[in-house]
């Protein structure tokens, strides 16, 4: 009986163990793909804020950057993981030296390390889109630069940061004067809009389009917990202990056969 539950014990133990391995490396993939994913995206909005010209510009996509950011990540965990296989290796003799891809699981866990980034990529990719009916200023996204700048800026674009968040939006200004209020009636023309929200680790990314206008608003918030990364980081690491727990079903089936 002792014969039979050693070997039970000892696979309860490696699974743990690959397990934390696994939650290790994932975490750090993750954190690599979201530092990345902020730093491109963020680029390529100010790029497009750069030209100037709403009419040349198209609305963020985040499609590019998550696939940057995703093969950036990837390739730097599978040199970390490389290069602890190196110093492991370094020190047994030649004949004792195991394959990168043999050494703890390591082909395992880079398949499961390129799912967790697909993963990441697909959901930052297929945002929540609703369409709003209100006027130009009450967007949410709007709403800060107008009061930053007291209106629209009538350059047609802006780009900054406050306590909210980062604003960045671009539109055809057109100079149309003052309504019998005296409010602006750029700002306060009413307008239907797009509006998509994006996930990302520590914000949420809010962005509104009014397609017929060539123009865009777009915010990253504070706010964290809508559509956020973090959740499918999450739903990855949950189901890892059921791959693990399902190798070591058939090995131990595979234990009591032979034992029996």
């Amino acid at each position: 009986m002792a014969g039979f539950l050693i070997p039970i014990i000892s696979m309860e133990t490696k699974l743990s163990l690959r397990f934390w391995r696994v939650a290790l490396w994932g975490a750090l993939t993750f954190l690599l793909f979201s530092i990345s994913f902020w730093h491109f995206f963020g680029a390529s909005i100010a790029v497009q804020v750069g030209k100037k010209e709403a009419i040349l510009s198209v609305p963020p996509n985040p499609f590019l950057p998550s696939i940057v950011s995703g093969v950036l990540a990837l390739l730097f965990v599978m040199l970390g993981m490389a290069a602890l296989w190196w110093l492991q290796s370094g020190r047994k003799p030649v004949p004792l030296r195991r394959r990168f891809a043999s050494h703890k699981g390591n082909a395992e866990l880079s398949v499961r390390l390129l799912l967790l980034v697909l993963l990441l990529a697909i959901c930052s990719s297929l945002p929540t889109t609703s369409r709003l009916n209100t006027c130009r200023a009450c967007l949410w996204t709007a709403n800060q630069a107008h009061e930053k700048f007291k209106c629209l800026p009538p350059e047609g674009f802006y780009h900054f940061s406050d306590g909210s968040g980062v604003h960045a939006g671009m539109y055809a200004r057109g100079s149309k004067g003052l309504n019998k209020f005296g409010f602006d009636k750029f700002a306060f023309e009413d307008v239907q809009a797009n509006r998509t929200r994006f996930g990302w680790p520590f914000r949420t990314i809010t962005l509104d389009v009014v397609p017929r206008e060539s123009e865009w608003h777009l915010v990253f918030e504070t706010f964290w917990f809508a559509n956020n990364l973090f959740f499918s980081f999450l739903g990855w690491l949950c189901i890892q202990p059921v791959f693990g727990a399902r190798k070591w079903l058939f090995r131990f089936n595979k234990s009591a056969g032979k034992s029996g």
